[in-house]
């Protein structure tokens, strides 16, 4: 791969997972603090709000409570997650390979 792809990809995936990583903890905390609020059950584990609940979200696992504010929230959150995953991964492997 050339110099010139490799930075483009890189730059591209450094901008995606930049991006998407504040979403991803921005509406986590959002999501969080909804289900708090209206007590809605937390799935074993997620009770902190730590990697386990991101975890659940990023799985859609949010929708079984069928709360429309809570979809919102946990389906950005959700969405974000994966793609600073897959923005993260990139970036790992663009490096990798240089």
């Amino acid at each position: 791969m050339g110099t010139g792809a490799g930075s483009l990809l890189l730059f591209l995936f450094l901008g995606l997972a930049g991006s998407a990583a504040p979403a991803h903890f921005g509406f986590r905390v959002l999501a969080f603090r909804h289900q708090l609020d209206r007590r809605i059950a937390f799935a074993p584990g997620t009770e902190d709000g730590g990697l386990g609940y991101s975890w659940w979200l990023m799985r859609w696992k949010h929708r079984a409570a069928g709360d429309r504010n809570l979809n919102f929230f946990a389906g950005i959150t959700a969405g974000s997650g994966w793609l600073t995953l897959i923005g993260s991964l990139g970036v790992v492997a663009l490096i990798a390979l240089q």
